[in-house]
């Protein structure tokens, strides 16, 4: 009875162990089953003509799935924000790189292209620089939409001033120059009361009455100009009377520097593009028209008003300047040169002092210009007669 058991009991731990063995032989092969690598999908490389061209004037291409490119150019671009009118420098360009297929003919692509031209509108910091959006005439930035405004340096305002040939510096000014104002003003005594210039005229209203017929007269005498009563070495009382008919003025030149030259000449708006006509169909039996001669071109008068940018404080002198009719004449400076000196006033004491000129002792004395006209003298030659030879 005990053997029967003890061989029942042999044959289920056989079973077990079999039964366990069948179960870890089905997870193994299942594992195996799932870590089998799946066929890579078969990636397709473009290809490129080396021979094709690229269309600027095409639309953006659709972007490329990511682990694809196309070809690459190097283009230029603002490292920061600057206004119109700017002058473009090594400072404010850099070079990035884009797609061919996304730059068209106009983009610059050397930096050197770039530098010294002027921004003809704002340019927005990593914008790609075009030569549409940079000039190399300062005068043509913002042409179309802001005119000279944009040559006016930021703190300075422009107004308008006369010139001539010899003002102008020989009619050597353009557009952009910097120049100093030499002014000089004409300083006069005038009456307090009247605000008149020196000398006054005086009116005498004179009575004489006749001793004889006790009849009064009465006359009036006018001293224009007015000078003054002194006593002679003989003792008779002298009027003395200024020998001109004008005060002479006394002169004081100052100097205005470093002001901007916006325009030369009146303004001249851009003119607007004449749209296209069409040419007529000649007829053949139609009588030709005479041709006319070639009309010549006017010469165009030279300028005659300049506009300057100056500070504020600087152009309310120079408006009082123009208003009181003084002397103004412009003084070229170097390109590069905005550097402020220190200048005295000039007038006569200056160079009285400046020069160590002395003046003959109890004298009085001025500085004035001599005037000299030489007129030719024309020689007639005898004619001779034919009957006389």
């Amino acid at each position: 009875m005990s053997s029967g058991r003890r061989l029942l009991a042999i044959v289920f731990l056989i079973g077990g162990f079999a039964l366990i063995a069948i179960v870890v032989v089905i997870l193994f092969s299942q594992a195996g089953g799932s870590n089998t690598a799946s066929p890579a999908p078969e990636v397709i490389e473009p290809t490129l003509d080396p021979n094709a061209t690229i269309d600027p004037n095409a639309p953006p291409s659709t972007p490329q799935p990511a682990g694809t490119s196309g070809p690459m150019i190097e283009v230029v671009v603002s490292l920061q924000t600057v206004p119109r009118g700017w002058q473009m420098t090594e400072a404010e360009l850099t070079t990035d790189m884009r797609l061919a297929a996304d730059v068209g003919t106009n983009v610059i692509t050397n930096i050197d292209d770039a530098i010294g031209l002027y921004a003809r509108t704002d340019i927005f910091q990593g914008e790609t620089l075009t030569f549409n959006t940079l000039v190399g005439d300062p005068t043509l930035v913002g042409v179309e939409e802001y005119g000279p405004s944009s040559l006016i340096p930021e703190g300075f305002v422009a107004q308008a001033v006369p010139m001539d040939r010899l003002s102008s510096v020989a009619y050597g000014l353009a557009a952009g120059d910097s120049v100093d104002l030499m002014i000089t003003f004409y300083v006069a005594e005038v009456d307090p009361e009247f605000q008149t210039l020196l000398q006054n005229s005086a009116t005498f209203y004179l009575e004489s009455v006749d001793p004889e017929t006790g009849d009064v007269s009465r006359n009036i005498v006018v001293l224009d100009p007015f000078g003054r009563f002194e006593t002679l070495p003989t003792g008779d009382l002298a009027f003395v009377a200024p020998s001109e008919s004008q005060q002479r003025p006394t002169r004081v030149s100052i100097i205005l520097q470093n002001a901007r030259v916006v325009q030369v000449g009146p303004w001249s708006p851009a003119e607007a593009l004449a749209l296209p006509t069409e040419t007529p169909t000649p007829d053949p039996e139609a009588t030709a028209t005479p041709e006319v001669g070639a009309v010549p071109t006017a010469t165009p008068p030279p300028p005659d008003v300049l506009l300057i940018a100056l500070a504020p404080q600087q152009q309310l002198l120079l408006k009082y300047a123009v208003e009181s009719l003084a002397d103004i004449d412009f003084a070229l400076r170097a390109p590069n040169d905005s550097q402020i000196y220190a200048v005295d006033n000039v007038d006569l004491a200056y160079i009285l002092n400046r020069f160590g000129i002395e003046p003959p002792i109890d004298f009085e004395f001025t500085v004035d210009p001599v005037f000299v006209t030489v007129t030719p003298q024309v020689t007639v030659e005898p004619t001779v007669s034919p009957d006389e030879s």
